[in-house]
């Protein structure tokens, strides 16, 4: 994808109060930032993913616990991507030529891409080491970044991408997020009026006031970047 940059906090948005104080979060993000902060500036590079918004997702999606959900879970890790799918999206990043070459020395690392460049199937050990579910995770989001439906005359609709992200591409949600006709939810606040209250609560801890994306961007912008 191509380096975007984001507006934050969107307007009408407020990131749900019974996630936590700005102070919290913003304490929340100090703490994976310290502690994932090398693979974040990593996984952004290669990429081309701000880190705002890797941080972010790991936040939402984690609160930066390495091993968050149910043990074993095919969702489970800092991103919570879905391991039954990863091997076929590494598989179809590599065949494309998007993989990056510094995403292909850390596959190579812990032997998810071989020598012969083959994909091996992803395990829940990979989603619980750091270095690999932030990598993992951001080729992922790349990807979806990188579709039709998530850009169209006014840039990025991230939230579009958070909504796919979270609940899939071909449920209810999914297909409301992706539809590029009429009726089209056109802003985030039109979507998160519009889907599943999960989903609605992601898209508003991401970009709302008080949310992810705006604490990232602004108290801890001297930090992230």
């Amino acid at each position: 994808m191509s380096t975007t940059t984001i507006k934050v906090p969107v307007a009408s948005l407020q990131s749900p109060s019974s996630w936590g104080s700005r102070a919290a979060i913003k304490g929340q993000l100090e703490k994976i930032w310290k502690n994932y902060g090398t693979y974040i500036t990593e996984a952004s590079k290669n990429s081309n993913i701000p880190k705002s918004v890797i941080v972010s997702f790991i936040s939402v999606e984690s609160g930066g616990n390495a091993t968050a959900g149910s043990a074993g879970h095919i969702t489970q890790g800092l991103m919570q991507w879905n391991r039954t799918y990863a091997q076929k999206q590494l598989q179809d990043e590599l065949a494309k030529g998007r993989m990056s070459e510094g995403e292909k020395v850390i596959l190579k690392k812990y032997g998810v891409l071989n020598a012969n460049g083959n994909i091996r199937a992803v395990t829940n050990a990979d989603q619980i080491n750091p270095e690999l579910n932030i990598t993992i995770g951001s080729i992922v989001l790349g990807q979806q970044i990188d579709q039709a439906w998530a850009t169209d005359v006014n840039g990025l609709h991230l939230d579009r991408v958070i909504a796919v992200y979270n609940a899939g591409a071909y449920g209810d949600t999914g297909k409301k997020a992706r539809q590029l006709t009429t009726p089209k939810l056109d802003t985030p606040l039109a979507l998160a009026n519009n889907v599943n209250s999960i989903t609605s609560a992601y898209i508003k801890k991401m970009l709302g006031k008080d949310g992810a994306m705006d604490i990232a961007t602004s108290d801890l912008k001297s930090i992230i970047g």
